[in-house]
């Protein structure tokens, strides 16, 4: 009789550590505070701050550390009464404690120590800042349980959902909506049911709003019609629906939902990306104009704009008398660039092109048509270009990033390949988490 297969043996848990007293020495890359371990093993705390003295129960691996949980508070560090009552819970924030100083501080750290992984030692400007109750895009999440519906943003490291009444970083315009979509989902969502709810503010006043509604299920009858009478209810501008892996379809559009760029009005695509506040953007936009000092201010001069989006920097460069290549990987983002430029009068010298440019980036005999390039990529950075680019002649290049850590690499390329870094701005346009942005200013001596 042969004997019934064993399945692998699950490996034993390891043995729970025994809790420490560990003195935190600084804030970590993901904003929670670092110590170390009787044996010199990293672990990470959060909502804690340099000068904490702590009792903490080691816990589960996180790259070359471990999470810790605070057990008892033994010494406190100075720090500020958060803004916001589910601080700490919620996962949108990780630094509302911090006092000002040193949290402008940190953020300056946080890109200076991007660049110095890859060797590059430079002195950064001046931090850059927007104001609280900026931000006009905010991703949401909702659950119907047993208990009703849980809406909010999503825990730290998790994807349980924290339950908000409000929440004090976001433009009026969405603050106000909060509690009219709870109710909307309230009566769309079937229990056990998921939704991921984009919500985005455009317009000349911030008024206008589109929602983008990711969910399993497909959107029946009774949840379109209840979603149209929302929109008219609360003046929502544009509803979309979307399906995992399948693009967003539009259920509700009662006018145009248009982005002012630049002195020029473009019609925002569905879920098109924009910068998350109007002052950042206009920030954004002051530190490139200002890095590319002679390219703008000569006559002519030719500068391609890669991951454009909707034209962030192509709009107003083209407004400016600038020629400008727009180049973006989303087909919707780069035909309204070049419907808004149209109608603008500006298709002589803003011209567009949907490119992928990891898979197919420009090549340096394209680039060295340039007097300057702008790229502005995801996260991820953008290796692949900027390998071509550090082959190329051009003689100015910017580099906008929302990760330090990739920016730190891509300029690593550049100057390896003997382009000289002049300037890195760092930029706080997530006020009170952990992302920093920054703006770097390269040339290649002549």
């Amino acid at each position: 009789m042969s004997r019934p297969r064993r399945g692998k043996k699950r490996p034993r848990p390891a043995p729970l550590r025994a809790p420490e007293v560990v003195t935190v020495t600084k804030v970590a890359q993901q904003g929670d505070g670092e110590a170390l371990l009787a044996d010199g093993v990293r672990v990470f705390m959060p909502l804690t701050l340099p000068g904490d003295v702590v009792r903490v129960q080691p816990g589960a691996k996180r790259g070359d550390g471990m999470v810790a949980s605070v057990l008892e508070f033994i010494e406190t560090a100075p720090r500020v009464e958060p803004i916001c009552p589910v601080f700490g819970q919620c996962g949108g924030c990780q630094l509302q404690h911090m006092p000002a100083d040193a949290y402008a501080a940190w953020k300056r750290d946080a890109v200076a120590a991007g660049l110095s992984r890859q060797g590059i030692d430079i002195e950064l400007e001046p931090l850059r800042t927007v104001p609280l109750a900026s931000r006009r895009r905010a991703s949401l999440a909702a659950v119907m349980t047993q208990a009703g519906l849980r809406f909010g943003f999503n825990e730290a490291h998790s994807d349980r959902i924290i339950d908000i009444s409000g929440c004090p970083l976001l433009v009026p315009a969405l603050q106000n909506l909060l509690a009219p979509v709870r109710a909307m989902l309230v009566d769309i969502l079937k229990g056990g049911e998921r939704a991921d709810i984009a919500m985005t503010a455009v317009g000349v006043s911030g008024q206008d709003v589109e929602l983008v509604i990711t969910s399993g299920h497909k959107v029946d009858l009774k949840a379109r019609e209840a979603l149209a009478g929302f929109a008219e209810a609360q003046d929502v501008v544009r509803i979309a629906w979307s399906e995992p892996g399948l693009p967003p379809e539009q259920i509700v559009q009662r006018r145009d939902l248009m982005l002012h760029l630049g002195g020029v009005d473009i019609q925002l695509p569905i879920n098109g990306f924009l910068q998350p506040s109007v002052d950042g953007e206009a920030l954004l936009q002051d530190l490139v104009i200002e890095g590319l000092g002679e390219v703008v201010t000569a006559k002519g001069g030719r500068i391609a704009d890669l991951y454009c989006g909707v034209g962030t920097f192509a709009l107003p460069l083209a407004a400016a008398r600038k020629h400008v290549l727009a180049v973006d990987g989303i087909a919707a983002q780069a035909g309204a660039l070049a419907t808004a430029a149209g109608r603008a009068g500006l298709g002589g010298r803003l011209s567009t092109d949907v490119r992928d440019l990891k898979m197919e980036p420009l090549m340096p005999n394209e680039l060295n048509e340039f007097d300057a390039v702008i790229f502005d990529p995801p996260r991820a950075g953008a290796k692949v270009q900027v390998e071509e680019l550090a082959n190329s002649t051009v003689p100015c290049i910017i580099a906008v990033s929302c990760n330090p850590a990739t920016l730190g690499r891509d300029l690593r390329i550049l100057i390896d390949a003997g382009y000289r870094l002049d300037k890195v701005t760092p930029v706080d346009q997530f006020p009170m988490t952990h992302h920093a942005e920054a703006v770097a200013v390269l040339h290649r001596p002549s």
